[in-house]
């Protein structure tokens, strides 16, 4: 027997208005691997980068700020990071930035932030996003494309985590904790050692959710200290997928949507989506 067919999507209502309705606690857009040039080679990461500021600006309802997670420019100059401030100011949020192994943490800290601090120091944060607290925790060791935490790094994510305790926290970090099984990505992950002890630390501090991370130019789920870890993609080149155990294979770059993440604080729970960009 056949039944009557449903309705079509034309015959649908129109949406209910839910502008009454609460919003998120948190929404916190991430954005990583944006790596901005100079000169002609510029043209294509930062049109790529505005077509992801694009579909940001096309969220409902407004996110609360922007962190980026790393690797900001491809190659440090002043030049590079004026053209990042630009573009990133101009979504209209508060922009929160880490360091990945391409930045120089002075000049970015001069433009992003947090602060004053000696040359060569670490760039750390510690922000409110709504009801969500960020922790931006430097993973860079400069001269390396590898990650590790320096001396005084676990002692002052302690002391942070402490000082905010029982409050929901993201925690973010360019080097992902974790191996991703792309061979040429985690000869220049973290430090397994660091992996180690911010594993031991973290189990001291329930209030973290949640840990996300870039470096590795893919969207990737993972475990660490029996929370979740999300690799976001970045806006600039998705990395080849090849996980064979063999040596020596080069990073190659995939025919792929680059994209961004978007973390929500919902009734206690750290939700985030993967937003894809053609």
């Amino acid at each position: 027997m056949i039944g009557r067919p449903g309705p079509s999507f034309t015959d649908m209502p129109p949406p209910a208005d839910h502008q009454s309705e609460p919003r998120p606690d948190s929404i916190l857009v991430q954005l990583s691997d944006l790596h901005l040039r100079c000169g002609e080679q510029g043209s294509g990461p930062a049109q790529r980068l505005q077509r992801v500021l694009d579909a940001v600006a096309e969220l409902e309802p407004r996110p609360d700020a922007l962190l980026v997670s790393g690797d900001l420019v491809d190659a440090p100059s002043e030049e590079a990071y004026d053209e990042a401030l630009r573009m990133l100011r101009g979504s209209g949020l508060p922009v929160h930035a880490i360091c990945g192994n391409h930045d120089d943490r002075d000049m970015l800290r001069a433009r992003f932030g947090p602060g004053p601090a000696p040359e060569g120091s670490p760039v750390n944060l510690a922000v409110d996003c709504g009801a969500l607290r960020l922790i931006g925790l430097d993973t860079t060791l400069p001269g390396s494309d590898a990650g590790a935490l320096a001396r005084g790094q676990l002692q002052w994510l302690e002391e942070t985590l402490a000082a905010g305790a029982g409050r929901p926290t993201l925690l973010a970090l360019h080097h992902p904790p974790v191996d991703c099984g792309v061979r040429v990505m985690d000869a220049i992950g973290l430090a397994h050692e660091d992996r180690a002890a911010l594993e031991v630390l973290l189990k001291r501090h329930p209030e973290v959710m949640s840990l996300t991370c870039g470096h590795v130019h893919t969207a990737m789920l993972a475990t660490f200290a029996a929370r979740p870890v999300l690799i976001c993609p970045s806006t600039n080149s998705a990395v080849r997928l090849d996980l064979r155990p063999l040596e020596g294979l080069p990073f190659a770059v995939a025919e792929r949507p680059v994209g961004f993440a978007v973390h929500a604080l919902l009734g206690g729970r750290l939700v985030s989506h993967i937003q894809a960009v053609s």
